[in-house]
């Protein structure tokens, strides 16, 4: 039996956690996470539920991502394993490390990442937040080194796959808040007088 889980609550500073717990209470066999942005198709999920027959222990799934909708692109997650085969990791832009045989389904879902500009801008400064503190807890530092180049960087790649002037320009923001709230940070402030 397969189980559709989303995660549904407000305020969460560390995601893969989050997800772990609904991991412990889930019920299903097969558990396939959806996020609040995301659609699955009919067409999904019949597939879905043909591929928990097989031994294997998860499903890598393309995503379709849509911006203020417009099509910027795909990219490829694991979002269907078994109940036990693995945990979630990285409490912010989290990844679900299934052990074991992997698949990829053929199927998309659908990422609508943003229906307007309010909603996006207010994402990125939560994440943003989120990803600064996620990297000072794995020791790694800010710089200005940082702060100017890879937002540099994450613009021309995201404009090099296909994402968009106006979305790579928010990627790209995105890295800026990122590496300026952890030089910022007390954390950093107390690493630097140790």
């Amino acid at each position: 039996m397969v189980e559709f889980i989303t995660l549904r609550k407000e305020g969460i500073t560390d995601f893969a956690k989050e997800r772990n717990e609904l991991l412990k209470k889930a019920k299903g066999d097969w558990i396939f996470f959806v996020d609040t942005d995301e659609t699955i198709s009919p067409a999904l999920r019949h597939e879905i539920n043909r591929a928990v027959n097989k031994p294997i222990s998860g499903y890598y799934v393309y995503r379709e991502n849509f911006f203020l909708g417009k099509h910027i692109g795909r990219d490829k997650i694991l979002r269907l394993g078994r109940k036990n085969a693995g945990r979630w990791v990285r409490r912010v832009h989290e990844v679900w490390k299934v052990e074991g045989k992997l698949g990829q389904l053929k199927n998309p879902l659908v990422h609508n990442s943003a229906v307007n500009l309010h909603e996006f801008v207010h994402k990125i400064n939560f994440y943003s937040t989120l990803h600064s503190q996620e990297n000072l807890s794995r020791g790694k530092r800010s710089n200005l080194f940082k702060i100017v180049c890879y937002p540099v960087a994450k613009f021309i790649q995201s404009l090099l796959i296909g994402r968009g002037f106006v979305f790579s320009m928010f990627q790209s923001f995105h890295s800026f808040l990122s590496w300026g709230k952890a030089w910022q940070s007390p954390v950093r402030q107390a690493q630097d007088n140790q």
